[in-house]
């Protein structure tokens, strides 16, 4: 399971990770996301995508929120040797390309915990904390981390569904 919380980031917060995180991994990612053929993902709340980050690919699986103050979910995710075959195969089974996106990511490692500083493509810069493990455990730790850091508006949102939205697209 993945606890997850995202906030939109503004100078104070983004001054506080370069200040205490260390030096960030930098990431190009471009998240293609697909609708099922036979169940809409939308009412589901799942979603499956293939990942290009930097030079490698993955397809991930992400099961229905099962919080509402986080976006805690299964989260199943491997590496694939070729995109284009997994986008190929993806379309074969049916599934539809619904939308891109795009971002760079600054990841840092903190507490065991993954602090990822977002620039996203069309919609501006936001702050992910993430933390595998059982929910009971991991989400109290990642809401403390928030709260030190200042964090108040937290965002259940996805970036596909703030595109969408944005966007007007159902």
């Amino acid at each position: 399971m993945e606890v997850e919380i995202k906030a939109k980031a503004n100078n104070k917060i983004i001054s506080y990770i370069r200040k205490r995180m260390g030096i960030p991994e930098i990431l190009i990612q471009r998240d293609i996301y697909y609708d099922h053929p036979c169940k809409d993902y939308a009412e589901s709340d799942e979603a499956v995508r293939v990942r290009y980050e930097n030079d490698e690919v993955f397809i991930t699986y992400k099961g229905p929120k099962i919080d509402r103050t986080t976006k805690t979910r299964e989260e199943i995710e491997f590496q694939v040797p070729d995109g284009e075959n997994a986008e190929s195969f993806l379309e074969r089974l049916g599934f539809i390309k619904k939308i891109e996106v795009v971002k760079e990511r600054r990841l840092y490692h903190y507490e065991g915990m993954e602090i990822c500083l977002d620039d996203v493509k069309g919609l501006g810069k936001f702050i992910e904390i993430e933390k595998q493990g059982e929910p009971d455990v991991e989400r109290p730790k990642v809401l403390e981390l928030a709260k030190e850091m200042g964090l108040k508006e937290l965002i259940t949102l996805s970036y596909m569904e703030m595109l969408m939205e944005s966007s007007g697209s159902p």
